[in-house]
């Protein structure tokens, strides 16, 4: 194990190092350590009372969900494509070198779980929001960083166990999936009995997560459980959840050291698209869009040429990717951005709204727009900087608007919204976006090559920074200028609209030269 853990050793140095040398690089690092360990001080000192009086959904149902959502992608990319706990690099030195291989998994079990540590960085930004809905002690927080950990490297686990078995025939894999969807189907059918009886879906979903028998399925219902005790007191049940799934981990560590010695053959595939998807993300491409076993083939014109291409080029990659402008991310909007309506009993509009602004923040940080970069034509279209920069984010903002609509169509249905509030929120919805995509080229044109998680930070920030003025003006204006008009309905939609289009107009111009220059 020694090479391995030098290899691991002199990394984590190298990249002090390379750090060391960039004092704006180390001075934001410092920067983002300190604002992270500022919200783990805010976590364990913040008030454990609900100081929010906005009647919120059970966090049973919360932490349900998220276990049921996590696990069946997990599994069923075990199913489809295994998981990985190595780079190329790994397979090209360590796979090849004298080495045992179980000291090898070893070591991609170590790394495995620093990668999980990353999680925790997220993790720590939300639970304020949370403590500020539920009674979360310190107790509760320690339980949820525990279970969100083990819960990402069980499956990572499980993963390569169920793809080790079932990739060496077909009728595996259709078994495999078949009993996943079985038990997904059983806990659906579940649901819809004890729905049908109280007739309400969030007191469905609490007895469901509350049902001894569920607490018993494997990982779904032993995670589940000891979710629930981030709210609740510890208790013996909770010991006897925690201790199972601690073995649970312990022998599907033995299972892969002792059982399957052949494990380089199972991870090589998984290695490979994840060093695939690593790229794309660093050329600016959309991970989700990478699928090397199918290709929808299309017939679209180019309706003109310059940097008009560049739009009809967008569209071709959408109708590639969905019906149009409607994809998986179009489902997947509309399923988050619904959510908000059962987050208070008097949800409106405006909601609906504003959670999906929220949840597009982090929807929207890849773009068509930022595959054009990598690419060298961009620079020798004979065009304008800033007529390239419009056409390259244009197909984006048609997108956004597509799913706005869709969006808000069905959010209108269930909250009862004239059309009206309907449109207006879906073109504010896409202005936001415009926002966001300006604000990502400007931190390009600014920032770089940086870092992705420093660039993602300071982003988080910046926008924080740009959108509050505007929801700050929309309800200064709608308090003391629409008051008693015409406009009281709808006067902050005109407001929000109007100031993104100046926003992202001022960053259209900053960052004009971003398709021009090269080394930009």
């Amino acid at each position: 194990m020694r090479p391995l853990f030098y290899i691991m050793r002199r990394t984590f140095i190298n990249r002090l190092k390379a750090i060391v040398k960039k004092p704006g690089t180390l001075i934001l690092y410092l920067f983002i350590a300190i604002f992270f360990l500022g919200f783990i001080v805010i976590s364990f000192t913040m008030p454990n009372e609900n100081l929010s009086t906005t009647p919120m959904i059970p966090f049973d149902v919360i932490s349900l969900l998220f276990v049921l959502i996590l696990t069946f992608i997990q599994l069923q990319q075990g199913v489809e494509k295994g998981s990985s706990f190595f780079r190329q690099a790994d397979v090209n030195f360590a796979f090849a070198a004298p080495i045992s291989p179980k000291r090898v998994l070893i070591y991609g079990f170590i790394k495995q779980m620093m990668m999980s540590f990353w999680l925790m960085f997220v993790l720590f930004f939300q639970i304020p929001n949370l403590k500020n809905h539920y009674p979360i002690t310190t107790t509760g927080i320690l339980i949820f960083v525990f279970g969100v950990f083990t819960l990402y490297f069980t499956l990572s686990l499980l993963s390569l166990i169920i793809y080790s078995i079932t990739s060496r025939k077909q009728s595996h894999r259709t078994l495999a999936s078949r009993i996943i969807y079985s038990v997904y189907g059983g806990i659906a059918i579940w649901f819809l009995i004890i729905l049908s009886r109280v007739g309400n879906i969030v007191e469905a979903v609490t007895e469901i997560s509350s049902h001894k028998a569920f607490g018993m399925v494997p990982i779904i219902g032993w995670f589940n459980k000891v979710f629930g005790y981030v709210v609740h007191p510890i208790n013996q049940q909770f010991i006897f959840n925690a201790v199972v799934i601690v073995l649970t981990i312990v022998l599907l560590i033995a299972l892969l050291y002792y059982v399957n010695t052949d494990y380089y053959e199972d991870v090589l595939s998984a290695t490979e698209r994840r060093e695939t998807q690593l790229a794309a993300k660093k050329a600016g491409r959309a991970v989700r869009d990478i699928n090397v076993d199918k290709v929808k083939k299309v017939k679209q014109n180019f309706g003109s040429g310059g940097a008009k291409a560049i739009f009809y080029k967008h569209l071709i990659e959408y109708r590639k990717n969905g019906f149009f402008f409607v994809g998986k991310e179009t489902i997947g909007v509309v399923f988050v951005g619904i959510l908000a309506k059962f987050i208070t009993n008097d949800a409106s509009m405006r909601t609906v709204l504003y959670f999906s602004v929220y949840m597009l923040l982090f929807i929207s940080m890849q773009g068509k727009w930022m595959e054009e970069i990598r690419v060298h034509y961009i620079y020798l279209i004979p065009a304008d900087s800033i007529e390239k920069v419009f056409y390259g984010t244009l197909a984006n903002h048609i997108k956004n608007l597509v799913d706005g609509l869709i969006l808000f169509s069905v959010a209108g249905l269930l909250v009862k919204a004239d059309p009206i509030d309907i449109v207006l929120s879906a073109i504010t919805y896409m202005t936001f976006g415009a926002l966001y995509i300006y604000l990502n080229l400007l931190g390009r044109r600014l920032l770089g090559a940086y870092n992705k998680t420093i660039k993602t930070i300071l982003r988080l920030l910046l926008t924080v920074l740009l959108i509050l003025p505007g929801i700050v003006l929309s309800i200064l204006a709608e308090i003391f200028v629409f008051r008693g008009t015409l406009l009281s309905a709808y006067g902050h939609y005109f407001v929000l609209m109007g100031y993104n289009v100046v926003i992202s107009f001022i960053m259209l111009l900053s960052s004009r030269k971003l398709f021009e220059v090269m080394e930009l």
